[in-house]
């Protein structure tokens, strides 16, 4: 029998990342890999859609994506300052996607946001509150004023790693591990 125990041990950026990226496992990675950093047509734009869902879109998701991003004709400049970004980000279409979105046109330089990735900030921040805030707009001031700083945090290492090792450490700390 193994009986498994887990404690918390505090290690250099390049351990962290090392580890948590090597738990990362996402179905259909494929979707991401063959398709980010590409000219952005509607067939990649699905598939990266369909990569964040995790699987199939349903038909109100699918038209809000045809609506808010297909279609969409405003080009994104790559370094918006916040004002612009704030504004962009609080269109119709929800922060994570427009964040998303962000990413997918520049993704070395706007992060992936979700509810993992804030959980682990939260817990690497020593916040109380580890879950994303529910109101879009919240959602979108975190990114802002606390998400890309921690990326910043980051910057040595590929943009994917980070996000993988962040992602996996959210994920985890979902199951609901306290750490003594």
């Amino acid at each position: 029998m193994q009986l498994p125990v887990f404690r918390e041990n505090f290690v250099i950026k390049s351990e962290f990342i090392s580890f948590w990226s090597r738990q990362y496992s996402y179905e259909n990675e494929h979707l991401y890999d063959n398709n980010i950093g590409k000219e952005l047509i509607e067939d990649r734009i699905w598939a990266l859609f369909r990569w964040k869902n995790g699987g199939p879109l349903s038909e109100k998701k699918r038209a809000s994506i045809k609506e808010n991003f297909i279609n969409e004709k405003v080009k994104i400049p790559p370094n918006l300052n916040s004002t612009v970004l704030l504004s962009y980000l609080n269109k119709p279409g929800g922060a994570i996607w427009r964040i998303f979105w962000l990413h997918c046109n520049y993704p070395k330089i706007y992060p992936i946001y979700d509810q993992h990735v804030h959980r682990a900030m939260a817990r690497l921040n020593a916040w109380k509150e580890l879950e994303i805030p529910f109101q879009n707009k919240d959602k979108v001031e975190m990114y802002i004023n606390h998400y890309l700083l921690l990326w910043k945090e980051f910057s040595e290492f590929s943009y994917k790693k980070v996000d993988e090792a962040l992602w996996a450490y959210g994920k985890f700390l979902k199951l609901g591990y306290h750490f003594s």
